[in-house]
């Protein structure tokens, strides 16, 4: 089923000792520049060690960084065929944070899976169109820039994530940014600006819950969008917060908050 793609995604797998059937099973997908470790630092250990995770590190990221990003929907497959080959199809929770989210969204392509819960953070709708090709053509130059200057001067690079993302995110999200291709950055870009939306019954979109900070860019987009695709789900706003924000600095009770969805 790995229709060419490498064969196996790397998941990591946090469960308890005395984990059993009934153990609810959440599924987190990090964000561009993150990775499993990152998902485990600011979520597993604020939403309890009595559930099982599933954290994939997706392709150009974390133990992958060697592997070039190619696509949303090749990822969704790859972490597709590791549930099925662990006899995994019904979760408690998919969350998906930004390029996470893309991901997410590829996943419930698949009709043999089953979640109790969606939980989309700053995901793209973005679509294609004339927007969304211009929107790719600029993120990709300021990006590829950003990625150079990353690559000349680390330093300043760490002191720029943190700026935007706290202290603990900041280095790792560096180290990762300067060890991806510039390919990999153009694909990620390319995915998030043409984003293929599932067709989602009344029953999945009110499971479905997005989630953006009040100065997320993708906010207004969404905004427009979501209503009119999927009229049933739950739009929140974290007020003061920007893109994937609230989830770094105010990870705790982000934890906490995820955890009541499941428990």
């Amino acid at each position: 089923m790995n229709n060419g793609w490498r064969i196996v995604v790397k998941m990591h797998l946090i469960e308890p000792d005395a984990c059993t059937e009934t153990t609810p099973t959440v599924l987190l997908i990090h964000p561009m520049l993150s990775s499993a470790e990152g998902m485990k630092t600011v979520l597993v250990s604020n939403m309890g060690d009595d559930l099982r995770y599933l954290v994939p590190d997706l392709a150009a990221h974390g133990e992958e960084d060697a592997t070039e990003y190619v696509s949303a929907s090749q990822e969704a497959a790859q972490i597709h065929d590791w549930l099925l080959e662990h006899d995994i199809t019904h979760l408690s929770l998919g969350f998906g944070a930004s390029l996470g989210g893309v991901v997410l969204s590829e996943l419930l392509k698949f009709p043999d899976l089953v979640f109790d819960h969606l939980f989309f953070e700053g995901t793209s709708f973005w679509t294609g169109g004339f927007l969304a090709t211009a929107m790719e053509f600029v993120l990709k130059k300021v990006f590829l820039a950003k990625h150079r200057k990353a690559i000349a001067d680390p330093e300043l690079s760490v002191q720029k994530m943190e700026q935007l993302y706290g202290k603990v995110a900041a280095k790792p999200m560096s180290e990762h940014f300067i060890a991806m291709s510039d390919q990999s950055i153009q694909n990620i870009i390319h995915d998030c600006s043409n984003v293929d939306l599932p067709n989602l019954s009344s029953n999945v979109q009110r499971r479905c819950i997005f989630t953006y900070g009040e100065k997320d860019f993708d906010l207004k987009r969404a905004r427009k969008v979501l209503p009119k695709v999927y009229p049933e789900a739950t739009l929140t706003i974290w007020q003061g917060y920007d893109h994937c924000e609230r989830m770094t600095s105010d990870s705790v009770a982000y934890g906490q908050m995820l955890r009541e969805l499941v428990i």
